[in-house]
């Protein structure tokens, strides 16, 4: 039986190998980033996150080829499966806030792939808000899996649109928090990292960086979500106190970022 470890560089070779066959000179990196690039990787729990770095805009003909080879792959694909954009030199050089694509698959895509791959890749939005944060995660954490060092393609990311970006995932995931309430503590605890000590951290180290720097009653919550995030038994919610825990991330986050301001966070 094949380790954890063993199937994911499978995947990452595979993965590999079909960039290089759908695109090949056009090519200039291939990086990971996520629970993977930063060592907290879990099958069970987790996914592959990757950027690929072309020189031109893609051919449909390209497109296609790569989409099929991402759908063979999905039986080597770990619980939340692979997810992954396509971008340009261009994208990557001058960022924006909601930086282009040429291309994206995960596997919320995956099944409108396989009924209509021509008229999906047509329908699939072109920019994504997402990329600020990949781009700025894969330039100070990534691995380069082939081509140039991440910084030198990837410009830095102006930490105001981080903040922003954090600042919308959390109120998201606020709004979700009973659904899933494991990326919600965790993820805010990682953008309240990024705020006060300039930090990127992965799910799990946010965990790890709540447990020292909030107070201690929020510290069953945060083992909690840490055991459910490496694959242990979920969350029940109604155990932790959820909303003083908010309204402490809320304090932090207003303090940090909108001194002698009205914190706009729900």
């Amino acid at each position: 039986m094949q380790s954890d470890r063993d199937k994911l560089l499978l995947l990452i070779e595979r993965l590999r190998m079909a960039c290089v066959s759908s695109f090949s000179d056009n090519v200039v990196g291939i990086y990971l980033h996520g629970s993977v690039a930063m060592r907290c990787f879990s099958w069970l729990t987790g996914d592959v996150d990757c950027l690929v770095v072309v020189r031109q805009a893609l051919q449909a003909s390209a497109k296609l080829r790569f989409i099929q080879a991402c759908l063979a792959m999905e039986p080597l694909c770990p619980a939340k499966g692979l997810e992954l954009s396509v971008v340009t030199v261009q994208s990557c050089a001058v960022p924006e806030r909601n930086p282009c694509f040429e291309l994206h698959f995960s596997p919320m895509y995956a099944s409108a792939y396989r009924q209509d791959m021509v008229g999906q890749l047509a329908r699939m939005p072109k920019r994504d808000t997402d990329l600020v944060a990949h781009f700025a995660m894969v330039r100070a954490r990534g691995i380069t899996l082939m081509g140039k060092k991440a910084e030198h393609l990837f410009a830095p990311i102006p930490r105001e649109w981080i903040l922003d970006y954090l600042q919308a995932e959390m109120e998201g995931a606020a709004t979700s928090k009973n659904d899933h309430p494991v990326y919600y503590v965790l993820n805010a605890c990682r953008s309240l990292a990024f705020l006060e000590k300039n930090e990127f951290l992965s799910k799990q180290e946010g965990g790890y960086w709540g447990m020292q720097h909030l107070p201690e009653k929020y510290t069953s919550l945060l083992k909690a979500a840490l055991a459910a995030y490496g694959g242990g038994s979920p969350m029940q919610i109604v155990d932790y106190p959820m909303p003083e825990f908010w309204a402490e991330i809320k304090k932090r986050w207003q303090q940090g970022r909108y001194i002698a301001k009205e914190s706009v966070l729900p």
